[in-house]
Protein backbone atom coordinates (compact mmCIF):
# COMPACT_ATOMS: atom_id res chain seq x y z
CA UNK A 1 0.00 0.00 0.00
CA UNK A 2 2.85 2.37 0.83
CA UNK A 3 4.40 1.67 -2.59
CA UNK A 4 1.13 2.62 -4.32
CA UNK A 5 1.00 5.89 -2.37
CA UNK A 6 4.59 6.71 -3.38
CA UNK A 7 3.74 5.97 -7.03
CA UNK A 8 0.70 8.21 -6.86
CA UNK A 9 2.71 11.02 -5.26
CA UNK A 10 5.39 10.74 -7.96
CA UNK A 11 2.74 10.79 -10.71
CA UNK A 12 1.08 13.83 -9.13
CA UNK A 13 4.41 15.63 -8.88
CA UNK A 14 5.25 14.88 -12.52
CA UNK A 15 1.78 15.99 -13.62
CA UNK A 16 2.06 19.19 -11.57
CA UNK A 17 5.44 20.06 -13.09
CA UNK A 18 4.10 19.26 -16.56
CA UNK A 19 1.01 21.42 -16.01
CA UNK A 20 3.05 24.25 -14.56
CA UNK A 21 5.38 24.17 -17.56
CA UNK A 22 2.50 23.90 -20.04
CA UNK A 23 0.46 26.69 -18.50
CA UNK A 24 3.32 29.17 -18.41
CA UNK A 25 4.52 28.48 -21.93
CA UNK A 26 4.75 31.62 -24.08
CA UNK A 27 4.36 29.81 -27.41
CA UNK A 28 0.57 29.76 -27.10
CA UNK A 29 -0.81 32.79 -28.94
CA UNK A 30 -4.04 32.88 -26.93
CA UNK A 31 -2.26 33.00 -23.56
CA UNK A 32 0.86 35.20 -23.97
CA UNK A 33 1.28 36.01 -20.26
CA UNK A 34 0.73 32.44 -19.09
CA UNK A 35 -2.38 30.69 -18.04
CA UNK A 36 -2.13 31.02 -14.26
CA UNK A 37 -1.93 34.79 -14.45
CA UNK A 38 -5.35 34.88 -16.09
CA UNK A 39 -7.27 32.85 -13.49
CA UNK A 40 -10.82 34.25 -13.31
CA UNK A 41 -12.86 34.99 -10.21
CA UNK A 42 -15.79 33.05 -11.68
CA UNK A 43 -16.50 30.63 -14.53
CA UNK A 44 -19.82 30.96 -16.39
CA UNK A 45 -21.92 27.83 -15.85
CA UNK A 46 -19.85 26.44 -12.95
CA UNK A 47 -22.07 24.73 -10.37
CA UNK A 48 -20.78 23.52 -7.01
CA UNK A 49 -22.79 21.64 -4.39
CA UNK A 50 -21.32 20.70 -1.05
CA UNK A 51 -18.99 22.54 1.28
CA UNK A 52 -16.42 23.75 -1.25
CA UNK A 53 -16.70 27.29 -2.54
CA UNK A 54 -16.55 28.27 -6.20
CA UNK A 55 -13.26 30.03 -5.47
CA UNK A 56 -11.81 26.81 -4.02
CA UNK A 57 -12.97 24.83 -7.06
CA UNK A 58 -11.52 27.38 -9.51
CA UNK A 59 -8.19 27.43 -7.64
CA UNK A 60 -7.96 23.63 -7.74
CA UNK A 61 -9.29 23.14 -11.28
CA UNK A 62 -7.41 25.99 -12.97
CA UNK A 63 -4.30 23.89 -13.81
CA UNK A 64 -6.57 21.35 -15.53
CA UNK A 65 -8.34 24.11 -17.45
CA UNK A 66 -4.97 25.55 -18.51
CA UNK A 67 -3.78 22.16 -19.76
CA UNK A 68 -7.14 21.52 -21.47
CA UNK A 69 -6.71 24.79 -23.36
CA UNK A 70 -3.23 23.76 -24.42
CA UNK A 71 -4.54 20.39 -25.65
CA UNK A 72 -7.31 22.26 -27.47
CA UNK A 73 -4.76 24.49 -29.23
CA UNK A 74 -2.94 21.35 -30.39
CA UNK A 75 -6.21 19.81 -31.66
CA UNK A 76 -7.01 22.98 -33.62
CA UNK A 77 -4.12 22.13 -35.93
CA UNK A 78 -6.06 19.05 -37.07
CA UNK A 79 -9.48 20.71 -37.02
CA UNK A 80 -9.45 24.54 -37.28
CA UNK A 81 -13.26 24.70 -36.91
CA UNK A 82 -13.24 23.02 -33.48
CA UNK A 83 -15.36 25.30 -31.25
CA UNK A 84 -17.67 24.47 -28.37
CA UNK A 85 -17.99 23.33 -24.78
CA UNK A 86 -17.23 20.19 -22.81
CA UNK A 87 -18.95 19.96 -19.43
CA UNK A 88 -17.35 17.82 -16.76
CA UNK A 89 -19.06 16.36 -13.72
CA UNK A 90 -16.86 15.29 -10.85
CA UNK A 91 -17.09 14.39 -7.23
CA UNK A 92 -14.49 15.53 -4.72
CA UNK A 93 -14.21 13.28 -1.69
CA UNK A 94 -13.84 14.61 1.85
CA UNK A 95 -10.04 14.15 1.74
CA UNK A 96 -9.59 16.02 -1.56
CA UNK A 97 -9.37 12.96 -3.80
CA UNK A 98 -11.37 12.89 -7.00
CA UNK A 99 -14.29 10.46 -6.94
CA UNK A 100 -16.36 9.53 -9.99
CA UNK A 101 -16.05 11.88 -12.97
CA UNK A 102 -17.36 12.03 -16.52
CA UNK A 103 -18.26 14.24 -19.46
CA UNK A 104 -21.94 15.09 -19.07
CA UNK A 105 -22.48 17.37 -22.05
CA UNK A 106 -20.48 18.37 -25.09
CA UNK A 107 -20.87 20.44 -28.21
CA UNK A 108 -17.48 19.35 -29.55
CA UNK A 109 -16.92 15.99 -31.23
CA UNK A 110 -13.24 15.27 -30.72
CA UNK A 111 -12.49 11.93 -29.01
CA UNK A 112 -8.80 12.80 -28.59
CA UNK A 113 -9.58 16.03 -26.74
CA UNK A 114 -12.15 14.24 -24.58
CA UNK A 115 -9.79 11.38 -23.72
CA UNK A 116 -6.94 13.74 -22.80
CA UNK A 117 -9.23 15.93 -20.72
CA UNK A 118 -10.46 12.94 -18.72
CA UNK A 119 -6.86 11.76 -18.25
CA UNK A 120 -5.99 15.13 -16.68
CA UNK A 121 -8.70 14.72 -14.06
CA UNK A 122 -7.81 11.14 -13.25
CA UNK A 123 -4.65 12.08 -11.31
CA UNK A 124 -5.60 15.39 -9.76
CA UNK A 125 -6.44 16.05 -6.13
CA UNK A 126 -8.03 18.98 -4.35
CA UNK A 127 -6.57 20.46 -1.21
CA UNK A 128 -8.01 18.60 1.80
CA UNK A 129 -7.50 21.45 4.27
CA UNK A 130 -9.80 24.11 5.65
CA UNK A 131 -13.55 24.40 5.86
CA UNK A 132 -14.02 22.75 2.47
CA UNK A 133 -13.07 19.39 3.99
CA UNK A 134 -16.21 17.53 2.88
CA UNK A 135 -17.63 15.96 -0.26
CA UNK A 136 -18.69 18.18 -3.17
CA UNK A 137 -20.18 17.73 -6.63
CA UNK A 138 -18.96 19.94 -9.45
CA UNK A 139 -20.32 20.70 -12.92
CA UNK A 140 -17.61 22.51 -14.84
CA UNK A 141 -18.12 23.67 -18.41
CA UNK A 142 -14.90 24.35 -20.31
CA UNK A 143 -15.49 26.66 -23.26
CA UNK A 144 -13.14 26.26 -26.24
CA UNK A 145 -12.68 29.06 -28.77
CA UNK A 146 -9.66 29.60 -31.06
Amino acid sequence: MEGNMKKKNVIILILFVFLLTACTSTDQPQQPEGCFENMPQSIPGLKVTGARSEKNVINNMWPVICKARQVYQERLKDNPKLIGTIELKLSVEFNGEIGPFSITRKTIEDPVLEKRLLALIQFMDFDPNGPQNSESEILLPIHFNP
